[in-house]
């Protein structure tokens, strides 16, 4: 078995417990005493401590790794504007706008901007969504997929409405929202790779899934064990900005997913 393909799979298969003990035994966040310039609106505090570098800035790390989401997009549309359809650079956009709402989200932790970090993350599923569905569409054909906006929009308009009005106390429906959607999403692509990618051409899917489930394996272990002291490095978790690494692995893995959808499309319109 391919190395990246078994580092992917350790990952998933460590991540399953982990998610599951979160769903029975919820998360321990940090709640710690906010004594910055920002009120506390926001039904979840993270791991990091609070206003440790900067009064104006609430989670330190996690806002700068958050930077890293908008560079990945803003790179990403550098190398393919004007040479690919217009669906992946509105991919590579959402990038912009999540990592935009991530930095005021962790900058703050203020309830409104909480919904510009989470809203913009179910909206770019739907953007990654199209781009599986019209693979093997012909070039105008994806461009008038217009029953696959409304569905896609109906369902992703259905979502935000319940996160902004019933997700006031946690984040039960937005979590089951979005992972839904990222399910569909892999499995999707696990479909492209078995078709255009049988002789394993491309390690895209595996580089993809090693680093957002690697990244996903950290976001459980932060919140599962926020107090935790890691045994072998003797470090608490809580000191650790795992949340932050989070934020790496996603924007690399997601990254990596766009290259695979754009490399698929490519082989199937036979560039």
């Amino acid at each position: 078995m391919n190395a990246l393909r078994l580092v992917a799979l350790i990952c998933l298969f460590v991540a399953l417990p982990l998610l599951i003990l979160l769903v029975v035994r919820g998360p321990v966040d940090d709640y710690t005493p906010t004594t910055g310039h920002w009120p506390l609106t926001a039904n979840t505090d993270w791991c990091e401590p609070n206003y440790q570098v900067s009064p104006y800035v609430a989670e330190f790390g996690n806002t700068l790794s958050s930077i890293i989401i908008i560079f990945n997009g803003l790179y990403g549309m550098y190398q393919h504007y004007n040479q690919v359809e217009i669906q992946y650079i509105y991919a590579y956009a959402c990038f912009l706008v999540v990592g935009i709402g991530s930095c005021l989200f962790h900058g703050t932790l203020m309830r409104e901007f909480q919904l510009a970090d989470e809203l913009p993350m179910l909206w770019s599923n739907g953007v990654f969504i199209f781009c599986i569905l019209t693979t093997k569409d012909t070039v105008q054909e994806a461009a008038r997929r217009f029953e696959y906006m409304w569905s896609i929009g109906g369902v992703t308009l259905i979502m935000t409405l319940l996160v902004v009005f019933f997700d006031q106390e946690d984040q039960t429906i937005f979590l089951v929202s979005y992972s839904s959607g990222v399910y569909y999403i892999m499995y999707s692509s696990y479909y492209l790779d078995c078709t255009y990618n049988s002789t394993g051409e491309v390690m895209m899917l595996e580089t993809s899934l090693c680093f957002y489930v690697g990244g996903f394996v950290l976001w459980l272990v932060d919140r599962l064990y926020c107090n935790g002291t890691v045994p072998v490095v003797g470090m608490q978790v809580r000191s650790m900005y795992l949340h932050s690494f989070w934020h790496v692995g996603a924007g690399l893995g997601t990254f990596t997913s766009v290259l695979f959808f754009i490399w698929t499309r490519g082989k199937h319109l036979k560039r």
